[in-house]
């Protein structure tokens, strides 16, 4: 956490809060990592894994919010539909954004979309390529770096739902 701190601040050249931790709750067994940004948005960066992205995002005061980033994998074809669904049942205007995705082969031979979390990169810890691009472009304001950095979740059914056109 240290490390992501540290490296957020030289690359934004600008003071970074420090992180916090929640307490347990019934929604979570495990403490969670937060900070509060400076910069008068009103949303929410989830780096998780996509079972408690679906939980937080179902968290009222998190879907209230105006829009939510996912930095995770997609282990089913529509779980980020899903959760903006589901987030939309709270707030009809949330957005959703979720971290790019590359076909990714696992040590067993099985195909799955993955963040590419794997690649250290020039970072010195794990990164996925959504936060590389987002620290890279984060100069030109942190909506242009999500939008460059991110695929926002639309609440139809895209042909590329399906993997191409049918």
């Amino acid at each position: 956490m240290l490390a992501r701190l540290q490296y957020i601040q030289a690359v934004t050249d600008a003071p970074v809060t420090a992180w916090m931790t929640t307490q347990k709750n019934r929604a979570f067994s495990k403490p969670l990592f937060y900070c509060v940004s400076n910069d008068e948005l009103n949303g929410t960066f989830i780096t998780a894994h996509i079972g408690e992205v679906q939980r937080l995002c179902s968290v009222q005061e998190i879907a209230m919010s105006d829009f939510v980033i996912a930095n995770t994998c997609i282990w089913e074809k529509s779980s980020n539909k899903q959760i903006l669904y589901c987030m939309m049942n709270i707030n009809k205007k949330a957005e959703l954004w979720f971290s790019k995705q590359a076909l990714e082969v696992e040590e067993n031979y099985n195909l799955r979309q993955s963040t590419l979390l794997s690649y250290v990169g020039e970072f010195g810890f794990n990164t996925s390529l959504s936060e590389r691009l987002l620290f890279s472009n984060r100069r030109k304001g942190f909506m242009k770096a999500v939008f460059l950095a991110f695929n926002k979740v639309s609440p139809v059914i895209l042909p590329e739902d399906y993997g191409g056109i049918i």
